[in-house]
């Protein structure tokens, strides 16, 4: 079983700090680092990266505030593709549409999935909002 790391950016600039000095547990740290990275996956239109043209999520502006009439399934679908495509530290991506949100015309996500640290797969959620504007935030 691969042991999942922080992204290597993250990790060079914890070069030179000794390990009980680095905030939070191992787990704590690559979930940070899975989760920054999910937000930059989520908050990137496709075709806005000249190197990988279907990085990101599709524009939800046009579908996010028409949930009922079946743009849900799309939406789920488009974040899990992005998701399991390029965020490989999670393990088994799932994403499922929540009923309940506060906020009119947005849609509440669940990202969920496993990392596998310690010779054992740790399970993790990311609660998301993709709001009326096509916007996903993770909360």
């Amino acid at each position: 079983m691969t042991e999942v790391r922080e992204r290597l950016l993250e990790r060079i600039g914890q070069l030179g700090a000794p390990e009980e000095g680095r905030k939070g547990s191992r787990f704590e740290r690559v979930s940070a680092s899975v989760r920054a990275h999910l937000q930059r996956i989520l908050r990137t239109r496709r075709r806005s990266v000249p190197i990988a043209e279907d990085f990101g999520v599709p524009d939800l502006s046009n579908v996010a505030g028409s949930f009922e009439s079946g743009s849900s399934v799309d939406i789920v679908r488009s974040v899990l593709e992005t998701v399991a495509r390029y965020e490989p530290r999670l393990l088994a991506p799932r994403v499922r549409a929540l009923e309940t949100t506060t906020e009119l015309g947005a849609l509440r996500l669940e990202i969920s999935g496993e990392i596998p640290l310690g010779g054992q797969n740790w399970p993790i959620q990311f609660p998301a909002l993709v709001r009326a504007s096509g916007e996903i935030v993770l909360l």
